[in-house]
């Protein structure tokens, strides 16, 4: 009964999918992140596939428009005498360098499973998912790059992602300590989607005026939390210890900040169990763990798969099957950079280091510029914040766990190009509104009259002055 009623639910959305491909985009990573198909017990269900082909086609037919603010100008001096809004049509994705990085690794991943050692059908499955990860996110970056479309499509993916969180965070508080595993049975994976999106359901509650939504998002964030700690993932605690103080040190409040994190990390381990407990020691004494000392064994074998192909490495994806056949063992490189230097080589390895690493520090950089904005454009520095965070998540659970080529990252990845273009054009915009005369087109006042003179116009800082990189005004 569930199932058909979640399938009957899809097929009564395609036609808005199909018709508005943004209102498509969202519904697709709620689909895809959050996967309501589980509820329906249909795990196999290609409820994504459903949606993203209407998606792709209703964004090739209509296209991606936007409002955009055009100034009138006169004819001889080109002085700015006014403006409109007008709805222009914008290209399917945005020219941006994370989006060829990607390009190039996907083609270069094409002819690494050619010349790999191995069968090119065990990894049919994971390349296609690739692909259709690169398509969406490229997408994402046309249709989202509007402010208001960036907000809205930020919170539905940190949601999405963090709904399992939620919840188990809802049944430690009633029912008391065990052990949440979200969605799957990967307490790894769970934990780390959890401190990726942690970082933006906080920051994103900082950037809205309503207190009673910022109080709601902020007790969400807090389940998340909890979450994280009852999954007795090790890697997702250092991670969450990592994105914890990175939101405390830099607050306004420091102190109280600080006080607020070690408040939440003492109250959640006196609820937790003693098998919590065991886990954080086991981090601490890491060298009397066998699931650590395993580890540092399988780093060691991704350097012996590495000098057998050093150039192109085992081929993509195919880390576990060239141990099994080598070292006669099934496990992973609980690496990201270990085991895609050992799958991708000493030639394609680079390509992905591009792709994570620079738009890490891309990031980084666009959060310090959106520092020194005017303070009603405070969102783009939060959104850009919660981004950084949940890339360094990522960076730091990578150390531990194999998921070199998560959905989710290459989504974030996504959204702050979607944030970089949004917050360039607003900062065009109110150039363009604020250097144009006013609207009655009224002149200064005179020294005779009493009225109060008009308050002056907030000048808005130069868009070329903060973004050296973007377009000079005036260029499309």
């Amino acid at each position: 009964m569930r199932f058909a009623f979640y399938v009957a639910l899809l097929l009564a959305v395609l036609p808005l999918v199909l018709s508005r491909p943004f209102f498509g985009l969202c519904v697709y990573y709620v689909v895809s992140l959050l996967q309501p198909k589980i509820f329906c017990w249909h795990p196999d269900f290609q409820d994504a596939m459903l949606v993203g082909v209407p998606l792709v086609i209703g964004a090739m037919t209509i296209g991606v428009r936007r409002v955009q603010v055009v100034p009138s100008r006169e004819v001889l001096t080109g002085r700015i005498i006014g403006w409109r809004e007008r709805l222009t049509q914008n290209m399917l994705f945005e020219p941006a360098w994370p989006l060829l990085a990607l390009l190039l690794l996907l083609i270069y991943i094409t002819i690494n499973r050619a010349v790999a050692p191995y069968p090119m059908g065990h990894t049919a499955f994971q390349y296609r998912a690739l692909w259709k990860i690169f398509i969406v996110t490229a997408l994402l970056t046309g249709m989202a790059s509007d402010h208001r479309r960036v907000r809205i499509l930020y919170i539905v993916v940190a949601m999405a992602t963090a709904f399992w969180a939620i919840k188990g965070g809802l049944k430690v508080v009633l029912l008391g300590p065990h052990q949440v595993y979200g969605k799957s049975y990967d307490n790894n994976l769970f934990a780390l989607t959890s401190a990726m999106v942690l970082p933006m359901i906080f920051y994103y509650g900082m950037s809205i005026k309503s207190h009673r939504w910022r109080n709601v998002l902020l007790v969400c964030a807090v389940l998340v939390c909890l979450a994280i700690i009852c999954s007795r993932s090790r890697a997702g605690f250092l991670a969450l210890a990592v994105v914890l103080t990175g939101m405390a040190w830099h607050s306004r409040y420091r102190l109280r900040a600080v006080a607020a994190v070690v408040l939440v990390l003492v109250v959640a381990f006196t609820t937790s169990g003693g098998e919590i407990l065991e886990r954080f020691d086991s981090i601490v004494n890491y060298h009397e763990d066998k699931s650590a000392r395993s580890r540092l064994w399988t780093w060691q074998v991704s350097g012996k798969l590495l000098m057998q192909s050093p150039l192109v490495g085992v081929g993509f994806n195919n880390f576990e099957l060239a141990n099994r056949i080598t070292e006669g063992s099934r496990k992973a490189a609980h690496n990201i950079y270990l085991q895609n230097l050992a799958e991708l080589g000493l030639l394609g390895h680079p390509l992905w280091l591009i792709v994570v690493i620079g738009s890490y520090f891309s990031m980084f950089r666009f959060m310090r510029r959106t520092r020194k904005l005017p303070p009603d454009m405070r969102w783009s520095y939060n959104l850009a914040r919660g981004l950084w965070l949940g890339m360094t998540a990522y960076c730091i659970h990578g150390i531990f766990h194999n998921e070199e080529y998560l959905e989710l990252m290459f989504t974030l990845i996504g959204l702050h190009v979607a944030l970089k273009v949004a917050t360039r054009r607003q900062l065009e915009a109110r150039r363009i509104i604020a250097e144009s005369p006013p609207i009655d087109g009224s002149s200064a006042p005179s020294s005779t009259t009493t009225s109060r003179p008009p308050k002056k116009r907030p000048q808005p800082m130069h868009p070329g002055r903060m973004f050296p990189a973007w377009p000079r005004p005036g260029m499309a």
